[in-house]
């Protein structure tokens, strides 16, 4: 069935209504909303609830009840029995079977909640990575920032050290040996003598 409901904008829009269906007058519903209820199922919309376009919601199996200001994203799908309690917010392209979402919660976008068909998840361990052919080579042992072994106890031995003798002290004495006759022939000896006798008479 085609229901013409007024939004909170006042315009009229296209809401397709099926079944037991209760709307609050307060609340905002997007064109192309889908409400459908089963035999002996109902849907309740609460007094400020925002239902975004495109949205789907199925009872079946008992009644579906959406609180007040809850607030449905676009595209959301909402299939089965059980309540979406008050502000609670669930976000655009959720799919929830048989919802039971607490009040204030929030739901991010793209989720799928209350699809048990799948099981369990269960976490694949990474495999065991093959052991090498050969061992890597083990780590040199850590040396301790103070050794305690004897080698600290043990007596420095010095290598020996080769005595070098000094050489032989000698002493030199240079001799001067002055040739006599050559010194009278020196140059100027005659003016030295002269000049002897004027200075030194009596010598």
């Amino acid at each position: 069935m085609l229901t013409k409901f007024r939004s909170v904008s006042r315009e009229v829009v296209p809401v397709h209504l099926d079944g037991n269906v209760s709307i609050d007058p307060s609340a905002a519903i997007a064109p192309g909303v889908l409400l459908q209820a089963e035999e002996n199922s109902r849907i309740t919309i609460g007094a400020g609830v925002c239902i975004g376009a495109g949205t789907i919601l199925h009872a079946s199996g008992g009644n579906l009840d959406i609180c007040m200001g809850v607030c449905l994203g676009r595209g959301v799908l909402i299939i089965g029995s059980g309540t979406i309690e008050q502000n609670a917010c669930i976000g655009a392209g959720t799919t929830v079977i048989d919802p039971q979402i607490a009040a204030d919660a929030v739901i991010s976008t793209h989720s799928l909640i209350g699809d048990f068909s799948r099981g369990e998840v269960s976490v694949v361990d990474s495999p065991t990575p093959p052991e090498p052919s050969t061992p890597p080579p083990a780590a040199p042992a850590p040396t301790a920032a103070w050794d305690t072994s004897d080698a600290w106890d043990s007596p420095v031995v010095s290598p020996p050290i080769a005595q070098v003798d000094p050489p032989p002290a000698t002493s030199t004495i240079a001799k001067i040996e002055i040739d006599v006759t050559a010194v009278k022939s020196v140059a100027g000896r005659a003016n030295f003598e002269r000049l002897k006798r004027h200075l030194f008479p009596n010598g």
